[in-house]
């Protein structure tokens, strides 16, 4: 099974929407700020500043703009439109729900159909039960009618609000949820859910970096199990566009007022004054501030001539290559295939970590002639991608999914994305780190936004570039 190209997405060029081509001279009337890195982060940053007199200029190093949201229509999927880096938004967080009504594009939404994962137990395929999340339960009804927890950990987990108490340490989701449930809450549900997520070792991610959310309750010693639960926001759990992901993307640089430059790293950045020049191969932009939306890989080499000692502390978290493999598998998969996907847990002693059957989850991708399924693979310390070309990834995918779904056909195609170090683990301590880091950057004009500071995802980081833009707003008064 041969492994397919990646045919690149073209975006609308957003160029026109610069104030200033020629970056001209500062002015208290357009102060300058450049912001460095294209993806989701970068490109919210900049259509936050929209209607402040500012001239914004986006830098992005590859040629296209997104980041981690890539929408592709490749040809071995018959033109099927996937998203291979995030695949879809959650909607019930504010911030996001107005971001997407603000930018008008919350009437061309569509939402995921209904249906649940399944997880990979001792006891075989089990449908993920109600009410569970990557932190634990939040109801063990459901919990204990699925059959997936044995006796002793179901007692032990309904013991939560006993073992309720205060934390006021850093501690990891792991930690915490062993505190509260037991053990095998922590291994059969936060491992395969939060553990995938980010691609990382739930007993070191940071309770407060990854679930802030979390964060009162432990803080407050609230029980989990007794809590009121809010009333459902009636958003969707899982949506995205017509035209996936690059939807939100394009709406963002269209409306942004900004330029952005695509195939334009920055190469370095020098002091001139109380702003910066940022140094790029064709030429040098003088800037008020500047935006750091950047992978992690990118900041220290960035920073770390000014600020040593901040560039050490960033340069202290671990990041994880993953990758996504989309299959194209014959009609014949739906009829063999449960649920809308399958995952798995750390010790499955597999390279698969978890799969989604697209053409059950989004009605788009639902046809007569082929059926696909994206499967997510890479993990913090791990070097299985390293060591298996993209023909022999997609080929120990397909046998993983095999031998735990009893899937009997072969897939015809295969696309593979690769994203080398995309994934920044926010372990304990990470964010009294960034908050050295800040505060040594206090002033300096070099601001910070991102997965790798504020956390993954799409709310995360959207999240950060707005709290970024706030930043820049505050500075230019």
């Amino acid at each position: 099974m041969a492994a397919a190209s990646l045919p690149s997405v073209r975006f609308p060029d957003v160029s026109s929407h610069s104030t200033d081509p020629d970056f001209a001279p500062t002015s208290a009337a357009a102060r300058r700020v450049v912001v460095i890195g294209g993806g989701l982060t970068g490109l919210t940053t900049a259509w936050a500043l929209r209607d402040a007199d500012l001239q914004v200029t986006v830098l992005e190093s590859s040629d296209r703009i997104g980041g981690q949201l890539h929408s592709l229509a490749p040809a071995e999927l018959n033109g099927a439109l996937i998203d291979v880096g995030a695949e879809s938004v959650h909607l019930g967080a504010p911030h996001l729900a107005k971001l997407v009504t603000e930018l008008g594009l919350r009437d061309e939404v569509v939402t995921a159909e209904p249906g649940s994962s399944r997880l990979l137990t001792r006891r075989g395929l089990r449908p993920l039960p109600a009410g569970v999340g990557p932190t634990g339960p939040t109801r063990l009804g459901p919990v204990l009618r699925s059959g997936i927890v044995p006796v002793p950990g179901l007692l032990r987990a309904g013991l939560e609000p006993l073992f309720a108490r205060p934390v006021t340490e850093d501690i990891s989701v792991g930690d915490f949820v062993r505190r509260r449930f037991g053990s095998a809450i922590t291994e059969i549900f936060v491992d395969p859910l939060l553990g995938n997520l980010h691609a990382g070792d739930v007993d070191r991610l940071s309770l407060a970096a990854v679930a802030p959310t979390l964060a009162p309750m432990a803080t407050t010693g609230r029980s989990m199990l007794l809590r009121r639960r809010p009333p459902a926001s009636g958003a969707p759990m899982f949506a995205s566009w017509p035209q996936g992901l690059a939807r939100l993307v394009d709406g963002l640089a269209a409306q942004a007022g900004a330029e952005v430059r695509t195939g334009t790293p920055a190469t370095g950045l020098r002091r001139e004054g109380s702003g910066w020049v940022v140094q790029t191969a064709e030429e040098e932009l003088v800037a008020d501030q500047v935006v750091l939306a950047v992978p992690q890989s990118a900041l220290k080499g960035l920073i770390g001539t000014h600020f040593p000692a901040a560039a050490e502390l960033l340069a202290q978290t671990r990041t994880a290559d993953v990758a996504t493999i989309a299959l194209a598998y014959p009609s014949a998969a739906a009829e063999q295939l449960e649920g809308n996907g399958v995952l798995l847990r750390t010790d499955s002693g597999r390279v698969l970590k978890a799969a989604t059957w697209l053409s059950r989850k989004w009605a788009r991708l639902a046809g007569p002639d082929q059926f696909l399924v994206r499967a997510s693979a890479g993990r913090v310390g791990s070097s299985v991608l390293d060591e298996l070309d993209d023909a022999a990834l997609a080929a120990r995918i397909h046998r993983d999914l095999q031998e735990t779904t009893g899937l009997r056909v072969t897939p015809r195609a295969s696309v593979v994305s690769r994203w080398p170090e995309a994934f920044p683990q926010l372990e304990v301590g990470h964010r009294a780190r960034i908050a050295q880091v800040r505060e040594q950057l206090r002033g300096s004009g070099l601001l910070l936004a991102g997965a790798p500071v504020d956390g993954l995802g799409i709310s995360a980081t959207v999240r950060s570039a707005l709290s970024a833009a706030d930043e820049v707003l505050t500075g230019a008064r």
